[in-house]
């Protein structure tokens, strides 16, 4: 069975630290861009993260790329 993944979406999602729980535990926080182009090169999605991240007063944590593909049968 062939299948074909098609992009349909993409978004960017910037990790970063926000303090500590009353327990101890790490907090985060995300911040997502939506529509991000699906055919975008990694490196051209991270560099904009890192331009969006020195704008931020709290510590990246990650960079993540969250992308949506449609899957489809191509035999008949």
């Amino acid at each position: 069975m062939a299948v074909l993944s098609t992009p349909i979406s993409c978004e960017l999602v910037l990790v970063m630290d926000n303090g500590v729980g009353a327990s101890g535990q790490a907090l985060y926080v995300s911040r997502a861009i939506k529509d991000v182009k699906p055919d975008a090169l990694d490196q051209d999605v991270h560099q904009v993260a890192s331009v969006l991240l020195d704008l931020q007063s709290r510590t990246n944590m990650a960079i993540h790329r969250r992308s949506s593909n449609e899957l489809t049968n191509t035999e008949a």
